[in-house]
Order: C-alpha cells, then sequence, then structure tokens
C-alpha cells in the first residue's frame, strides 16, 4: 500500500476540494432561487438592514404626517399600514434576495410592494378567520409560490373581497422604499444596464463595499463547514486549544474545545494555553482515544449492501418508496363547503393523514440520505487496515468524534460497521461471559440477570450461528433485534468463539451502558440510598429499572382513573399499551431540568414511533387511541411526571440548589464557572442579546436581528435551567477521561466511548470496568464536586450562596460489588 501518510495528505485535499464544490453548488442554488438572504453574505447583510431601514421608515412617515414628504405622501399612506421593522424586513428581504442579479429596478419594486400587499392581506385572513388561517397554514404541505397561492386562493373564498393595489402604486410604494434602502444602508446603487440595441434597464447592484465583503469572506465561508473524514494515519496529539487533529493545512484547524459564546467580550477559553499543564490529565485522555485504531467490518458491509441493494426495509433502514397517497374523501368537483357534519369528519381525518404521509416521507428521505453517505464512507474505507477518529470537546468536556455519520458515535447501522482494528483473542472464561452479555444486550435482552442474558444466547446459539452463516436467508435478527447491525457483528465473533474457543481473537467493541446517568451522578453526589439503588449503583440480585419503576407507577395512576371522569381516555391508554419507552426520555431528562410540557412531547414521540413500528408489523393496524393522541399525551405525561417526582427526590434538591447559585450569579451579571477534578475548566455564559423579533404571518422562519450587541447581559433565565444538564455532563466527561487514563495504564488500548457508555475489547471488559467503578469512587467519595463546585463559585461573588442540600447515608464504595452499575 502507499505511504499512508500521503494518502492522509491526498484526502485531506480532496475534503477541502468537496466542502468547497458543495459549497459553491449550495450558493449558486440559493442565488438561482433568490434565496440570497440564506448564504454567508446575505444572511449578515440582511440582519444589518433591517434595524436602519426601519428607523429611517418611522422617520418618513413622521416627515409625511407633517407634510414634508411631498410625492411620497402615495407611498406613505401604504407604508404606514404595518410596522415600520416589517415593512423594513420585506424591503431589505427582496432587495437582498436579488442582490447578484441584476434585477431592473421597476420589477424590484413591484416585488417589494407584493409582499407587503400579501403581508397585509394575511394579518386581514387571520383577524377575520384566525383558526381557519392557521388551519390552513399548517396543512399547506407545499412551499414558496405553490404555498402562497393556496393561502390567498383561501382568502379570495373566505374572507372578504380585496382590492388589488394598483400597479402604479406599487412602482411608487416599492421606488420610495428602495430608495430609504440604499440611503439607510448604502449596500446598493442604481446602475443603468444595457440588454440590448434598444433597451436599457435601471438596475439595483451591490456596492463596491458589499462586492468587496463577499469577495473577501468566500473562502473563509466555504470552509466554515469542513466535510471532516476519518484519517488513516493516527491523528496529531493535542498539545495545544489549536495544535491538534488532521494533519494538513487543508483541512481547518479544529478547537480542541467548541465553543460560540463570549464572556465580557473575551473567548471562552482565551486563557486556555496557560492551563496546559494543569490539564495534563485532560489532553492525555483525549489523545489516547483518538489514537484508537479502527476498520470497517466487511462481514457487516456486505451484508448491509445486500439489504441495501434489495431496498428492504429492516434493521433500521428506511424504506426505499415514499408512503402512497391515501385518495380523498371528495369527489373531482366537490367543494368543502358543500360538506355534511360526518363529510367534513371524514375529510378532517383525511387531512391529518395525509399531513402524517408528508412528514413520515420527509423524514425517510432525511434518512436515505444518511444511510446513503454512511454507505459511501464505509466503501471509501474499507480498503485499510486501520482508520482513526480525531476528537474534540464542548465547552463541558464532552468528546465527540470530528467526522460525522461513519463514527464511533454514530446511529445503530454506523456502529454496526466499525471495529477495532486491533484484534485481541477472547482467552478467558470472563471475556467469553462479556461477549455473550453483549450479544444479549444488542439483541435488547438486558434487563434481566447476566446469567439470564448467558443462558439467552446459549438457548439461541444455533439461530446466531445461522444468522451468521447466512444472514440473509433468516432476517430474524435485522427484524427483532434493537440493535440489529452490532447484533450481527456480535453474530460472527459469537461463530469464531464457538469454533475457536479462547484463542478467537475479537474486534467488536463491548458496549458498558450506565443506568440513567444523570441520576447516578446526583445520587453520588448527595448520597443518595433511594436513588442509587434506582440506578444501580447498589448490588443487587436483578438489575433496576427505574424507568421501569416510573412506568409502572404510572399505570397504577390510569388505573384509578378508570371509574372517574377521564376513564374512556384511561382505558384507551391501556388498551394501546405502555412500555417503559413510555416514561424513559421524561424520567432521563428530569434531572436535566425537563419540563411538564417537554414531557408532553416524549409522549407524543412514543406514540408515534410505537405506531410506526406497529404498522410496520401490521399494515392494518389501528390504534386503539384513534385521534386521541395529543390528549392523551397530555394525560399520561402528568401521570409520568408525578410518579417521576415520587422517586427523584434527592436529585431534584441538589437540581433546584444549583440553579439557585447558578441565578445569584446572573443577578450579578456573572457567568458561572468552575474546574472539575482532572482539571477541566467549565464556564457556562449565555449572553441575552437584545433582539428585535421580526416574523411574517406566513413565513415558517424567525428572523432575529441583534441591535445592540454591547448592551448584552446574562440570560439568567438559561443560566439557571442550563446548570444542572451542563454540571451532570461536565461530571460524566469527567469520569470518562479519567477511566480512559486509568484503563489505558493498566493496559487496554482500544476505546468504543459515548459520553456513558463505556467500551473495549471483550479481554479487557473486566479490566475497564474496574477501572470505571475505581474512578466513579474517586469522584464522589475521595472528593466531593458539589462541594468544591460551591467553593469555586463563591469566590466569583459577595452574595451569600445556599448551603448545600443533606446528604444521605450512601455508601458509595458498595459500587465496587455493583454488576448492574455499567452493565
Amino acid at each position: 500500500m502507499k505511504d499512508l501518510y500521503a494518502v492522509q495528505e491526498a484526502i485531506e485535499q480532496q475534503s477541502r476540494a468537496t466542502t468547497i464544490e458543495k459549497f459553491n453548488k449550495e450558493l449558486v442554488k440559493k442565488q438561482n432561487k433568490h434565496e440570497e438572504t440564506a448564504t454567508y453574505y446575505g444572511s449578515p447583510l440582511f440582519k444589518r438592514a433591517i434595524e436602519p431601514v426601519a428607523l429611517l421608515i418611522e422617520q418618513k412617515v413622521a416627515d409625511s404626517k407633517k407634510g414634508r414628504a411631498g410625492n411620497a405622501n402615495i407611498a406613505m399612506k401604504y407604508i404606514d399600514k404595518l410596522k415600520a421593522d416589517h415593512v423594513a424586513y420585506h424591503t431589505s428581504k427582496v432587495i437582498i434576495d436579488r442582490l447578484m442579479f441584476n434585477k431592473s429596478v421597476q420589477d424590484t419594486a413591484i416585488s417589494i410592494a407584493t409582499s407587503l400587499e400579501d403581508e397585509l392581506r394575511y394579518i386581514s385572513f387571520d383577524n377575520q378567520h384566525p383558526h381557519l388561517f392557521r388551519k390552513i397554514v399548517n396543512e399547506t404541505m407545499t412551499t414558496g409560490k405553490r404555498r402562497r397561492m393556496t393561502i390567498l386562493a383561501a382568502y379570495n373564498r373566505y374572507c372578504e373581497t380585496w382590492v388589488p393595489w394598483a400597479k402604479k402604486d406599487k412602482v411608487h410604494l416599492g421606488m420610495a422604499l428602495i430608495s430609504i434602502f440604499i440611503e439607510a444602508t448604502g449596500f446598493v446603487t442604481e446602475h443603468y444596464l444595457t440588454r440590448g440595441k434598444n433597451k436599457t434597464d435601471l438596475v439595483l447592484r451591490p456596492t463596491q463595499k458589499v462586492l468587496d465583503f463577499i469577495s473577501q469572506n468566500k473562502e473563509f465561508a466555504s470552509l466554515l463547514s469542513p466535510e471532516y473524514l476519518p484519517m488513516v494515519v493516527p491523528p496529531r496529539d493535542w498539545t495545544s486549544p489549536t495544535d491538534g487533529g488532521y494533519l494538513t493545512p487543508y483541512t481547518p484547524q479544529m478547537s480542541l474545545i467548541k465553543v460560540r459564546h463570549t464572556s465580557k467580550g473575551r473567548n471562552y477559553f482565551e486563557d486556555l494555553d496557560s492551563l496546559t499543564d494543569s490539564m495534563a490529565a485532560v489532553y492525555d485522555s483525549v489523545n489516547i482515544l483518538q489514537r484508537t485504531a479502527w476498520r470497517i467490518n466487511p462481514f457487516v458491509l456486505d451484508v448491509f449492501k445486500e439489504i441495501h441493494r434489495l431496498g428492504l426495509p429492516v434493521a433500521t433502514l428506511p424504506s426505499v418508496e415514499d408512503i402512497p397517497p391515501i385518495p380523498s374523501p371528495l369527489s373531482k368537483n366537490q367543494k368543502t363547503d358543500e360538506l355534511n357534519e360526518q363529510q367534513k369528519e371524514k375529510f378532517k381525518a383525511w387531512k391529518r393523514k395525509e399531513v402524517e404521509r408528508h412528514d413520515a416521507n420527509f423524514a425517510m428521505q432525511s434518512k436515505r440520505t444518511m444511510v446513503s453517505t454512511i454507505a459511501r464512507i464505509a466503501n471509501e474505507y474499507a480498503q485499510y487496515e486501520a482508520i482513526y477518529f480525531p476528537h474534540s470537546m464542548d465547552f463541558r468536556g464532552r468528546l465527540y468524534p470530528a467526522p460525522m455519520f461513519l463514527n464511533p458515535q454514530g446511529n445503530k447501522l454506523a456502529k454496526g460497521l466499525l471495529e477495532f482494528a486491533e484484534g485481541k483473542a477472547i482467552g478467558s472464561n470472563e471475556a467469553a461471559f462479556e461477549l455473550a452479555v453483549h450479544g444479549a444486550n444488542c439483541f435488547g435482552y438486558d434487563k434481566v440477570t447476566m446469567d439470564q442474558r448467558i443462558d439467552w444466547v446459549e438457548e439461541n446459539t444455533d439461530r446466531i450461528l445461522q444468522v451468521a452463516a447466512d444472514p440473509m436467508a433468516d432476517l430474524w435478527w435485522a427484524k427483532e433485534a434493537d440493535s440489529p447491525w452490532c447484533f450481527l457483528a456480535f453474530a460472527k465473533e459469537w461463530e469464531g468463539f464457538q469454533r475457536d474457543g479462547y484463542s478467537h481473537v475479537s474486534h467488536i467493541p463491548i458496549a458498558k451502558d450506565g443506568s440513567c446517568s444523570g441520576l447516578q451522578h446526583f445520587s453520588a453526589a448527595l448520597r443518595d440510598p433511594i436513588g442509587a439503588m434506582a440506578t444501580n449503583l447498589l448490588p443487587s440480585e436483578q438489575p433496576e429499572d427505574i424507568y421501569q419503576r416510573v412506568i409502572d407507577s404510572t399505570k397504577e395512576k390510569v388505573r384509578l382513573d378508570l371509574n372517574g371522569e377521564k376513564s374512556a381516555l384511561a382505558q384507551a391508554c391501556l388498551d394501546y399499551g405502555l412500555s417503559r419507552k413510555a416514561a424513559k426520555r421524561s424520567t432521563m431528562t428530569r434531572v436535566y431540568g425537563s419540563t411538564l410540557y417537554s414531557s408532553r412531547s416524549f409522549v407524543s414521540e412514543y406514540f408515534k414511533e410505537t405506531d410506526e413500528q406497529r404498522k410496520q408489523e401490521d399494515p392494518n393496524y389501528v390504534s386503539p387511541l384513534q385521534g386521541q393522541e395529543f390528549h392523551a399525551a397530555l394525560y399520561l405525561a402528568k401521570h409520568i411526571w408525578d410518579s417521576i417526582n415520587e422517586t427523584v427526590i434527592a436529585a431534584k434538591e441538589g437540581m433546584d440548589w444549583l440553579q439557585k447559585c447558578a441565578r445569584l450569579l446572573a443577578d450579578e451579571g456573572l457567568p458561572t464557572s468552575w474546574t472539575t477534578l482532572d482539571g477541566f475548566p467549565v464556564l457556562q455564559y449565555y449572553p441575552n442579546t437584545l433582539r428585535n423579533r421580526i416574523k411574517t404571518k406566513l413565513g415558517d422562519k424567525k428572523v432575529y436581528v441583534s441591535l445592540r450587541n454591547e448592551l448584552a447581559t446574562i440570560d439568567k433565565k438559561k443560566q439557571s435551567n442550563s446548570i444542572s444538564p451542563n454540571w451532570v455532563h461536565a461530571n460524566d466527561a469527567c469520569h470518562l477521561r479519567m477511566t480512559v487514563n486509568l484503563a489505558a495504564a493498566n493496559g487496554v488500548s482500544s476505546f468504543a466511548m459515548i459520553h456513558d457508555s463505556f467500551g473495549s475489547h471483550a479481554a479487557d471488559i473486566p479490566m475497564l470496568s474496574a477501572c470505571l467503578r475505581e474512578t466513579f469512587i474517586e469522584l464522589y467519595l475521595d472528593n466531593d464536586p458539589l462541594q468544591m463546585f460551591l467553593n469555586q463559585v463563591q469566590i466569583l461573588t459577595n452574595a451569600e450562596l445556599p448551603e448545600l442540600p443533606a446528604k444521605g447515608t450512601l455508601d458509595i464504595s458498595a459500587v465496587r460489588n455493583s454488576e448492574f452499575f455499567f452493565a
């Protein structure tokens, strides 16, 4: 094989070219569609234009009312019908959307006026028939001009007759606004353009200052979203915040820590260079992690290619065909206002199903794109014996691979396609035990004891070996496994172990996952034995499942409603069937500051995902909820919320305490900063920029414009709401880094780490498991992260921070003997 460093240089060079090519294609596409406000240059120009244009419009309107505007009074009578910032929004958008196309002044003027006229008609529609207007806007599935025509057609049918603006008035109005835009911004100028022998147009062109801005920033903008790819040689070790990762200048230099915010005008980690020594353990862990050598699993790749070629919608792969339209209940010439009540209900039900179909098809298209991208990258890198993933961190210290799509933290397909390049012989009964447990976990048989998981694998060994020998003959694994591609990889390893015994060389990563990580960390920090038992910090004969505990409590509450006024809804929910997944996301995010409202959204998603799965299994499936999903989600969320709060008591006290501290600091305009046990500096700073929100009645997007950045203050609400998840994530990231360093010092060389999922070779899992327990004990028994946090943030303020919540009686060292802590 060619020199791999030369290959890597060529990969980075090609990656740069691909990034620029993709950027240019997207740029031309937006320009051709007159969407230049969505480009790298149009967006900042647009945001900078709105405020000065709005201010000048207000001045011109005021002058016209005093009789100073002369002929402009005709324009001002139209302008005065809308708020100045709305007029500025439409004027700026129309002009900048056509910035590079030499549009005639007259065409641009008419387009501005038409946009304003549409805005007034939408407002009128909303005032006359608010519910109908919102319904039509929400249910109209077309975009752009077709969407506009649909809504205006509905206006003409249901609303008072609209008297169209005269074309000459539109020209006059648009011309006046173009003049205001030019005076206020200086972004464009009028220019005579000869289009033929006898035709000369007055057009708008960007000024030289704007052209320079576009030219000077294009190269930089084209590389803002580089296509990071896996490497074929080890990444450069991180030695400073901006020195590590990829090898050549072709790839824009990554930052070790991804940050966006500034604090008091300074970059988040402006002084990070001076902390290199105190962050030595942090640098070590990142470098060890990104030195892990991976490769494409050839067996999984071949099976994936065959299933993908056949277009089978199994193993988390989307269908290759869209869901077909449902025939409308209306006859060809039938109008909705002629329907009786029964027909209206049928029509409404059809519209709902059509919206669901449209959303499902859109989601499938996104999945197809993702799958195709993963397939492309896997095929390209299958030729290499080893590939690597440079890593960086977010401001909490959580680690992420730079390449997208195909990486060790990717979706189920991506994880299944990757295996360690270095192989290690099973070597012992303990490692074989871990391999079997991993297989049961991948299938989804993971809420039982370890011995029961082993028994399940042994009972199904014949079928597992059949999968390894001919995976296409029986797609049992693809249809029923929770993580089908990882289970497929396991099946091939199990075949090798059955054939070669302890000498079998294994390559797949064996994962050990934490139990509701956020609650684990809060339970340890607060010495809470109740939360500890619910999340497997304490030894037990059976694995505890807090999600099952919450849903069981929820079902009891629902049963109590069977004899009350909500009996019909309660019975429908019980008939639907409530698995632990119904409560999982609400429970998982409770200690991160989630709300009852978000819990309702999580339950709605549970209904949607469950319905999709059931429809795949049975095309004739009909939900017992039958259109009551929204009310059922609201009803269940309340019971789930109450059940969570009955379980997560101490953790909620810890969350509330952290929020009080962050709020007190924010009241003084101070960010919240602290350092984790291994030396990572966390700085939580969310700026509170003064913004002018402009939203058209039709537009789906909100446009935010920063008016006075120099007056930006700290966002007190976000500082308070974010501190709990950020504190937890900082600690789980610290735990991960400490574990990597300790395990590496004890001979572990390959790592598959995803926040609260730690993995390595089967032969190394016993050591990794011991290390993650010892580092957890070091983090919470030998130290006290909450007290450390209090000590550090107290230095920042003269205010007296609240006392720490009382601690319980938990002996954290018991985690050494907890088989299901990470299981």
